[in-house]
């Protein structure tokens, strides 16, 4: 197999690993909306309107968990989209890789509903963890693939490695500062709703981590 090809033109055997990842990528981005279930109303009654505020504000958490792994999700797959992009062969132990990273990817739409159903810290732990490995396993593949003694990858713009490298380590960062929100003895839900509001930082953190790498080492807008 060559190892003169370009980035954007990987080999069919690359061309099926990424598209059967992102077959599984679609799929748990889907169940993660199938997981909210549709409250049961009545509907002839007069306080309708009431429960049907009531049943909405009961639900918040779970689509305040939708729309946060929607988005951690959808970060994952665009950063696979472009680990794969980089990638010009494969092996054995890239295969394994993948496919431990597309587990912590399936098994997101179960933790959300979880952490999103029961706001004590046991489910929040959970999800932070299944999020955790999927950003470690993420770290793990960009890194097998672009280590210059694998022979998997075509040529890196400078600091390219290092700033694929930072974005998921942001993300990690943040769940785990959550986690240990959730962990304080606040009043009430306020630790579990804080916990929650840290995790939308995380888009904050992370424009702001690709800003600092694209300003230094002058990245195109495709980087």
């Amino acid at each position: 197999m060559s190892h003169q090809q370009q980035p954007h033109t990987p080999s069919f055997p690359l061309e099926r690993i990424a598209l059967f990842s992102d077959a599984v990528f679609a799929i748990a981005i889907t169940l993660l909306i199938i997981e909210i279930k549709v409250p049961s109303l009545p509907y002839e009654d007069p306080a309708f309107s009431h429960e049907f505020a009531k049943a909405m504000w009961e639900m918040f958490p779970e689509f305040v968990g939708f729309f946060i792994s929607f988005s951690v999700i959808g970060s994952y797959w665009r950063a696979h989209h472009f680990i794969f992009n980089y990638a010009i062969d494969y092996d054995r132990k890239l295969i394994r890789l993948n496919t431990l990273f597309l587990l912590t990817i399936v098994t997101m739409p179960f933790t959300t509903a979880f952490m999103s159903r029961y706001l004590f810290f046991q489910p929040f732990l959970i999800y932070a963890i299944n999020v955790i490995c999927s950003g470690l396993f993420q770290i793990r593949l960009w890194r097998y693939i672009t280590g210059p003694r694998n022979n998997l990858h075509s040529t890196l713009p400078k600091g390219l490695r290092l700033y694929k490298t930072a974005i998921p380590l942001a993300t990690i960062s943040c769940f785990f500062l959550a986690i240990l929100i959730h962990a304080l003895p606040l009043p009430g839900d306020w630790a579990a709703f804080s916990a929650r509001m840290m995790l939308i930082s995380i888009f904050f953190v992370n424009s702001r981590v690709s800003r600092y790498y694209k300003k230094r080492y002058q990245f195109t807008p495709k980087d």
